[in-house]
């Protein structure tokens, strides 16, 4: 299966001291999510296209104090993913 995104948005609140973070945990966080993808649609040639014009994930409340940068990155990309299966269930 083939994904194409057009635009990713982001809004991110009560970073102080954590701002020089975001870039870098946002980034892997695409990886991960991609990796992911791959991994459970990857291989499903079957299924029909498909046009989403809009996913929305809740919010997420991370303690950057108290977590790696991979850790925040793995939550964001499980995010995205959910929220994606829920427009991809055949």
């Amino acid at each position: 299966m083939e994904l194409n995104l057009s635009l990713l948005s982001l809004a991110v609140e009560n970073c102080v001291g954590h701002e020089h973070r975001i870039q870098p945990i946002v980034l892997r966080a695409a990886t991960i999510f991609a990796d992911r993808f791959g991994a459970r649609y990857g291989t499903r040639d079957t299924m029909q296209q498909r046009h989403v014009s809009a996913v929305h994930t809740p919010s997420l409340n991370f303690d950057l104090d108290h977590m790696s940068d991979e850790q925040a990155a793995g939550q964001i990309a499980d995010a995205w993913l959910e929220a994606l299966a829920i427009h991809l269930k055949v």
